[in-house]
């Protein structure tokens, strides 16, 4: 559904418009432009409120979510992405996939199989590691139930990568002992 407004613009901005008025959907133009306007300001809005910590859990969520989507893209080893979207998965969702490939993982790299030996959960391994970004999490921490929310919600961005790379790089995990 659409309303309709008024807008004023000045008489110049309009004789040149004249010009152009079969060519430009004025609508869509001013639309697309007031809709960016809002948006940085609720950007805005949403940096002020991570910095001074006043999210709400949900926000919290979120942002973690962005944080595992660009950590996995641009930050991440291959080891430490296998391990944070396939241990941390299946310690939560029982995953027999995350659950196999973790085990054949850890038993042909040892890099992941020492790593591994190190926690007992792939949650504590990820909020150990401090993958996560300082404004969305506090290390140290004693890990609440929220910061377990916030590390699954930073594999689930995490995963948006990883399920489109797993087939070429499990095979490569396994070989690298080679």
């Amino acid at each position: 559904m659409t309303k309709k407004i008024t807008i004023s613009i000045p008489d110049k901005l309009h004789q040149q418009l004249q010009n152009f008025r079969g060519n430009i959907n004025i609508s869509k133009v001013c639309s697309a432009s007031l809709k960016m306007k809002i948006d940085k300001a609720d950007s805005s809005l949403q940096e002020v409120k991570k910095r001074f910590n006043l999210l709400e859990l949900s926000e919290y969520l979120n942002f973690a979510c962005e944080d595992g989507l660009s950590w996995a893209g641009y930050r991440a080893t291959s080891v430490e992405l296998a391990l944070t979207c396939n241990w941390t998965y299946d310690w939560v969702s029982n995953d027999k996939q995350c659950k196999q490939t973790i085990e054949l993982l850890e038993e042909n790299n040892e890099e992941i199989n020492k790593i591994m030996s190190g926690y007992t959960t792939g949650y504590e391994y990820i909020l150990n590691s401090s993958f996560i970004s300082d404004e969305i999490i506090c290390y140290p921490s004693d890990y609440s139930d929220e910061d377990i929310q916030i590390a699954v919600a930073f594999v689930q961005g995490a995963q948006v990568i990883w399920n489109k790379i797993k087939n070429k790089l499990i095979p490569q995990l396994i070989d690298s002992n080679n």
